[in-house]
Parts: C-alpha cells; sequence; structure tokens
C-alpha cells in the first residue's frame, strides 16, 4: 500500500512538473523548450525529496499533540519551502551566498516556492480523499411494470446473521482479530496480535464501517472494546495498552467520553474487561 501511494505520488509530481514546464510560470517561458521541461521537472522532484518528509512530521506532530493538521501542514510547508528557494537561488547565482542574501527578488522566489508546493500538497490530498470515496451500491431492480405487488415469499424467511463490519473485507485474508487502528495521513495502519497492515481508507470513514465494535480515542487512534488490557497514565498523559503490547494514546475529550460511556471508571481503569 505504501509503496503504490510512493509511486502515485511520484508520478503526480512527473507530469505536475512536465504540465509546468509546458506552461513556463513565473518568468520561464522565455528558456527553451527542453531545458525549461528539464528544469521543471528536476524542480518539482527536488521539491517533493524536501516537502514530503517535513509534512509527514507534521502529520505525526498534529497526532501527538493538540495542533490542528492544518496549522502543522501550513507551518511544514512555510518550513520547507526555505531550503528549497536557497536551492533554486543558488542555481541561478552560482551558490553565491552573499548575492543570493542581498538579492530582491529574493522573496518573491520563496512565495513562488511555497505557492508551488502549497498547490501541490492540495492536489496530492484532493486526488487521495477523492480515491477514498466509496461508490454507492445501485439499488435492486424489480422485474414488472412496478404497479404489480412484489409476490409474498412461500416461506418465513431465516434470521440473518448480524453483518461482518465492512472494514473486515478490506483486511487481508486470515488477518486476526482488529485491536486497533492508527490512521496516518490517507491511510489507517490496522493492528492485530503479532500483525499488522496498512489500509487505504481515511480513519473517519473506517470509524463509520466498524460500528460499535470499538471506539475512537483520540484523533488518530480507534480501538476494538476487547482489545484494552489496562490503562496506562492518567490525565493528558493516558494510554490504553493493548493485548499486544501497544500503547493508544487518548486525548484529554476522548478521556472525558470514555469515562461518561463507563468504559473507564473514575480512577482512570478500563471498565470493559
Amino acid at each position: 500500500m505504501v509503496m503504490n501511494r510512493l509511486a502515485i505520488e511520484i508520478f503526480l509530481v512527473l507530469v505536475t512538473g512536465l504540465a509546468l514546464g509546458l506552461i513556463g510560470p513565473f518568468g520561464t517561458f522565455e528558456m527553451e523548450t527542453a531545458p525549461r521541461l528539464a528544469y521543471w521537472i528536476v524542480f518539482g522532484t527536488v521539491g517533493y525529496a524536501i516537502f514530503r518528509p517535513l509534512i509527514i512530521v507534521a502529520q505525526w506532530l498534529s497526532d501527538l499533540t493538540n495542533i490542528p493538521l492544518v496549522i502543522s501542514v501550513g507551518l511544514a510547508l512555510l518550513i520547507a519551502a526555505m531550503p528549497m528557494t536557497l536551492l533554486v537561488a543558488g542555481l541561478m547565482w552560482k551558490f553565491d551566498l552573499s548575492t543570493i542574501l542581498r538579492w530582491e527578488g529574493l522573496g518573491t522566489l520563496y512565495f513562488q516556492v511555497w505557492l508551488i508546493g502549497f498547490l501541490t500538497n492540495g492536489l496530492f490530498r484532493l486526488i487521495f480523499q477523492h480515491g477514498n470515496a466509496v461508490p454507492m451500491p445501485e439499488p435492486a431492480r424489480v422485474s414488472g411494470t412496478g404497479s404489480e405487488p412484489p409476490a409474498l415469499p412461500l416461506a418465513m424467511p431465516v434470521e440473518a446473521e448480524p453483518a461482518t463490519p465492512r472494514f473486515a473485507d478490506r483486511l487481508p485474508s486470515g488477518f486476526g482479530p482488529l485491536l486497533a487502528l492508527r490512521g496516518e495521513d490517507h491511510y489507517v495502519r490496522a493492528y492485530a496480535p503479532e500483525r499488522e497492515t496498512m489500509v487505504l481508507i481515511r480513519l473517519r470513514d473506517a470509524v463509520a464501517e466498524l460500528g460499535d465494535a470499538g471506539t475512537q480515542v483520540h484523533r488518530s487512534w480507534w480501538v476494538a472494546r476487547d482489545a484494552v488490557t489496562h490503562v496506562k497514565g492518567n490525565g493528558r498523559e493516558m494510554m490504553l495498552v493493548l493485548q499486544d503490547g501497544t500503547e493508544a494514546p487518548v486525548s484529554r475529550d476522548h478521556a472525558a467520553r470514555l469515562k461518561a460511556m463507563g468504559w473507564i471508571d473514575q480512577q482512570g481503569r478500563w471498565s470493559l474487561r
């Protein structure tokens, strides 16, 4: 899954670089066609290598703290644009640092680099969020003109067993009992005893598919009802220890909700064992 995501992102970077090379924004259209295409493809590839790791770190930071994702990613974009701007300016001025720092166009170049990074990141999110959409099944077609009453069954139907949560169909065969999910960008990391895997789905969509099989305990964590052995810590540092030793953080808001639901008692102990 991760390698597929990486391949798709690199492909999108190359396509974006090619498109910018054909358009020639920010005064580059005056360049010859071949150098212009090469410039933007290299610019996009190097920019991806700088921007993407910082965005991942920003997402981790948002998961571990109360910083909203939009703020942490926004700061990552501002920081990543700095070395990329210096690199581009260095190529333009033969890495003469004193000349680069005195150059009046440095601020404009920084804004251009940041804008491209912002738009590219937005494109990635738009594409992968759209890819997570699950098509709704078509309603069953009824034969006939529609005016005829449906035929009565000849026998009482056997009561169907409860449907397996749809998320289970996304897991590998024999994956084992699901203990927890951790949201990682547009994926979730699914945990089972001595096994884990990545699934291309947003955490909120996975939580909706799992229903009351468990509950969300953090912005980026969901745990199964029967997976928790005990609670570690209290207050701001509360962690749920799962059967396989994995520790899932509990945010303060979710801790209060778990206590209200009776899942955690007033002494901070897990009540569903």
